[in-house]
Order: structure tokens, then C-alpha cells, then sequence
């Protein structure tokens, strides 16, 4: 589109291409702004080297930050964000986890223990607790198992 209007523009005025085209005047221009082919300058190149460096996992405060603590470079948050909204550098999202479940558990065991802990041999009550570890996208799962005889001895000591 920019290429048509530039080779056309020898002949007629611009704003008469565009009109026959129907696009404003302004989203023209700022189509031709954004798509010019220009070399980045020395910001950009070490910005995008940095977001490369890091796999593209820094958001714009720790680009900016890493610029002032390596390249010993003072440059302001909103300019780090601009070069980079500019060259598609966008950092990767942390998923959130869910934090609740929705609806109800569909197994629902009896209490047998009724908060007593205490026992007398071992293999007699046994326990469990179950943790979540986000890892990427994925999330892991840690179970742990105690006699709670064990536990008993080691508080003895």
C-alpha cells in the first residue's frame, strides 16, 4: 500500500491517491512512520540484545533496570517500553494459577482421626499433605506421607 502511494505520488497528489483509496490521510502517515525500513540505532540494538539475552522473559522495568546496571545507561521506564512495543518484544506472561476450585470435591472422606494425632505404633495413622508448584505452564505436584508414630518419637528427643 505505502509502495503504491509512493509510486503514484510522481504522478498525482498524495491526498487524491488516498482519497481513491479511501484511508485517511492520517493512518497513511502512520502506517508509513511504523513500516519504514530504518536501522534500529544503539538503544534499540541493546535493548533488543538484552530481551534476546534473557529469552524475552523481562517486561520492561528489569530491561530498563539491567541497562543502567550493566551498560551503566539511565534511560526512562516509558522509552524501554516504547523501543520495545515497537520491535514486538514482548515478555512472556506468568500463568496465575487458579486459587480456588469451583464447585465441590466429589470424593468426601470421614474424618476418623477427629484431630487426634497421637499414636501408639507405628503403621497405626498415617497422613498426608499435598503441594502445588507452578513450573512454566505446567504445575507440579508434591505429596507428602508421615506416620504419625514417627513424629511422636522425634518430639521426644
Amino acid at each position: 500500500m505505502i509502495e503504491l502511494v509512493e509510486e503514484l505520488s510522481k504522478k498525482y497528489k498524495v491526498i487524491d491517491i488516498l482519497s481513491v483509496l479511501e484511508v485517511p490521510k492520517s493512518t497513511f502517515y502512520r502506517w508509513k512512520k511504523e513500516y519504514t525500513n530504518r536501522e534500529p540505532n544503539k538503544l534499540e540494538k541493546l535493548i533488543i540484545n538484552l530481551c534476546e539475552e534473557t529469552n524475552y522473559h523481562y517486561g520492561h522495568r528489569k530491561i530498563k533496570a539491567l541497562l543502567k546496571d550493566r551498560c551503566n545507561i539511565p534511560v526512562n521506564r516509558k522509552t524501554v517500553q516504547g523501543i520495545m512495543q515497537k520491535f514486538h518484544l514482548l515478555c512472556q506472561i506468568k500463568v496465575k494459577r487458579q486459587k480456588y476450585i469451583n464447585g465441590e470435591s466429589n470424593i468426601i472422606v470421614d474424618n476418623i482421626l477427629n484431630r487426634n494425632f497421637k499414636a501408639n505404633r507405628p503403621n497405626e495413622k498415617w497422613v498426608t499433605e499435598i503441594t502445588y508448584l507452578p513450573y512454566g505452564s505446567s504445575m507440579f505436584y508434591l505429596s507428602t506421607i508421615m506416620d504419625l508414630y514417627l513424629i511422636r518419637i522425634s518430639q521426644k528427643k
